[in-house]
């Protein structure tokens, strides 16, 4: 079984954090950063819900499946 990776987009930056989203499967990846090397953290929004995690969730190409 193969998985379907993220493809992110361009980086939009911010003073505290950064934003990506996934072409395939409109997911937000946000780096927040708080303090030092030791304060940055990664986020994934769906939905503008948070998705609760401890790695990358798995793209579901959403996206290529509505315009296939």
């Amino acid at each position: 079984m193969s998985s379907t990776r993220h493809k992110w987009g361009e980086k939009v930056r911010f003073p505290l954090k950064t934003e990506q989203q996934c072409i395939r499967c409109d997911m937000v990846k946000v780096g927040r950063r708080e303090g030092g090397p030791a304060g940055y953290w990664d986020e994934f929004w769906r939905d503008e819900e948070r998705i609760h995690c401890t790695a990358t969730p798995p793209c579901d190409a959403r996206r290529e499946a509505v315009a296939a």
